[in-house]
This record gives C-alpha cells, structure tokens and sequence, in this order.
C-alpha cells in the first residue's frame, strides 16, 4: 500500500471517528480479557515451515527450486505473525504483544543457481540473474488502544511501541556469466546489508584491535525500538451486510542506533569449472562496514471481509501485504451461537475453514491438509473473557 492510500485511509478514518466520538454514549462500566493469535505465511517454492525457519533461507529455498531451462520471475516468501494478550476497561484496552515478520522477494535464476551448486550440476545457460531481497524483525511490545461505536460503526485504533530482539534487512544483486572463451565463470553484484548477525559473509561482531583479529572490522550494538500503528473498522451497512477493514502497520518505523552493516562489491574474479562441469561459489567482498543509524518499515497489512446473506450466509475476503494479494470467497452456516464457514483463497490455493462464537474463533486454511508440506498457511484464533 504506497503512502498517498495510507493517508487516504487514515483521514477517512479520522473523520468518521470524530463523527463517532461527538455522538458516542457512555458505556457501561466493564472489564474484558483476551488474546488473539493471526499467523499467515506462504511460499511460492517450498513449504512454509522450512522457508522461514532459519536466518535469509536462500539455501533452503534453493534446494527445493525448480530445475528449468526458463525459469519465471518474481518469486517471494512472506510471514506475518502476532501475538497478543489484552486487558480492555470501556473503550481503552492495553496489550502485551509479540511479532515475526519476514518479506523475502527472489529472482528463480538466484534460486536455482544455488541449487546446481548445492547438487554438483553444470549450469544449462550463460546468464543466470542473481537478485535476493529479505526484511525480517522480531520484537516484543506493549499497545495502548481505544475503541469506540455509534450504532452499526465501530472503529479501533491500537498504538505499539517495540523493542526489536532479532533484525535483517539486505539486497544482493548481481549476474553469474559464462565465459565463451574459457571454462571459467564470475559472479558480480552488489550488496546492501543492515543486521544483528551477519548470516551471508559471517563478519564478527567484535572492536577494532591491534593487532587486528581475521573477521572483525569492527563493533554495532544489537538494540532496537520501533512503533506502530493499527486501525480497524467495522460497519453494518444493512440488516443482512456488513463490513470489515483491518490495516495492521499503517504507520511504522523501527530504528537502531548503531547497526552492523556491509556495503560494497561481490566478485568471483574468473573462477574455473571443474572439469566435470559443477562449480563452487566463494564471492570475494570489497567494500566499507558503514554501522551506524539506520531505520526501517514493514509492510502494511490489509484485511478486509464483506459478509451477508444471498439466500444463505456467504462471505468474501481480500489480504494484501508485499504488494501480494489473497482473495477468498465462502459459504457459513449459523447453529445457535456458532457459525461455521468454508471457502477457497486464490493465488495461495488454499481451502479455509473457520468456526466463531460470541467469545471464542478460529481460522485455518491451507493449501494441503499435510501442513508440513504446505507451501501456504493460516492461523487465526482468539478468545475473550468479559466481566
């Protein structure tokens, strides 16, 4: 979502919570627990539960990559979870809250690349594009929220402040060639990379010495705060529709005093080709270690769901994050005080099921019912206690 939306969706909300607020009755006195859990993640190469399960998982996603004479453009991996426990007292509620994030965006070619390398197979073609992007953050935080309604409008506005456990944020970009001449290949690139721990080239985090010690070049600090900024909007447009609208890190930024950080070239400089045809990459570096001040911002996310009635309950849904977008559509059925639904989410190609109540839900869908193989999952519960 680019900035000019955000604002757009941010002064809509501004006014209709003035709106509200002029015209909002006092609440009875009451107290509420709750805690809400929404996880999704998909992979366009490998199931969800290997890709984001270590640090920038090139080497795992190369070796679940397509061997292909022709491969398509394009690739990513997201992840977006949270945690969160919350007391609420009339409109204000406060939350203790967790998070891991992970967008990583990749050329097939980079993927594959390693893959040959990891297989001990000759490459088929003389230019193999190398582009590999990841952002990833875990934190914890404490929210302060408020939560108003006037008749079928209800808005929520949730601020967080974080303190980051773990960061990475890094672009490498470059191209593998294949000499005509001889049997010999490069690799040329650049690469941009702030973290807390260096997983590509292994730079120590340790100070300047003398004598210098091999792999240090100096020391960053692995500290880290941020905020961020959640609304969400409920309407009831008639007796049998209504909607909803949840932008999670509408506004964000996280920002890090003194940063490990690498900058510079990545050269091979002519390596040969065994004889049989494999290879082994061993880029070389030149560059500078700028640490210092550095700032970064996640996605925003959009939720939104429209539910009503065609002569039986029906549902839709669209999620956006990482300029992806995941339409589902769905049928429910209402007992008593449940409702228990039913759909299928396109371009994750995922099946969905959901059961709510007045004080509990949960959603899962995903794209094969073995979730250790599933390359898309969602996980979505809560549950609340008012007294």
């Amino acid at each position: 979502m680019n900035k000019k939306n955000k604002w757009a969706v941010a002064c809509l909300l501004i006014s209709l919570s003035k709106q509200v607020m002029a015209n909002e009755n006092n609440s009875s006195s009451n107290w509420q627990l709750s805690t809400e859990l929404s996880s999704f993640s998909y992979s366009e190469v490998m199931p969800v539960v290997n890709t984001f399960g270590g640090v920038i998982p090139i080497g795992r996603i190369a070796q679940e990559s397509s061997y292909s004479d022709e491969p398509e453009r394009g690739r990513e991996a997201i992840t977006h979870n949270r945690i969160s426990f919350n007391l609420q007292h009339q409109n204000w509620l406060i939350s203790l809250a967790s998070r891991y994030d992970y967008d990583v965006k990749f050329t097939p070619d980079a993927a594959q690349l390693f893959f040959l390398e990891k297989e001990q197979r000759p490459v088929d073609k003389d230019i193999y594009e190398l582009f590999f992007k990841a952002k990833h953050i875990r934190a914890n935080g404490i929210g302060l929220g408020y939560q108003y309604q006037l008749q079928s409008l209800n808005i929520k506005v949730m601020g967080y402040l974080w303190d980051v456990q773990y960061m990475e944020s890094g672009t490498v970009a470059g191209d593998f060639i294949v000499s005509d001449v001889d049997d010999s290949y490069d690799i040329t690139g650049v690469i941009d990379y702030a973290y807390f721990e260096d997983a590509l080239l292994e730079r120590k985090n340790c100070p300047d010495s003398d004598p210098p010690v091999a792999g240090c070049h100096g020391a960053w600090d692995t500290q880290g705060q941020g905020y961020s900024f959640d609304v969400s909007l409920q309407y009831r447009l008639n007796q049998n529709w209504q909607m909803q609208i949840q932008l999670t890190d509408l506004f964000n930024q996280f920002t890090f005093d003194k940063l490990g950080r690498t900058q510079g070239q990545l050269d091979t400089r002519n390596q040969v080709f065994n004889a049989d045809g494999t290879f082994s990459i061993k880029p070389s570096f030149s560059g500078t270690y700028p640490d210092g001040r550095y700032q970064m911002r996640m996605t925003t996310q959009l939720n939104f769901r429209l539910e009503g009635n065609l002569g039986l309950p029906v549902w839709a849904e669209m999620y956006a994050a990482n300029d992806a977008y995941f339409p589902a559509v769905g049928i429910a059925a209402n007992w008593a005080n449940w409702r228990f639904e039913s759909g299928y989410q396109w371009h994750s190609n995922s099946y969905l099921a959901a059961v709510r109540h007045d004080n509990f839900y949960l959603k899962l869908a995903a794209d094969n019912f073995n979730l250790s193989a599933a390359k898309a999952i969602t996980l979505n519960s809560g549950f609340s206690l008012s007294f």
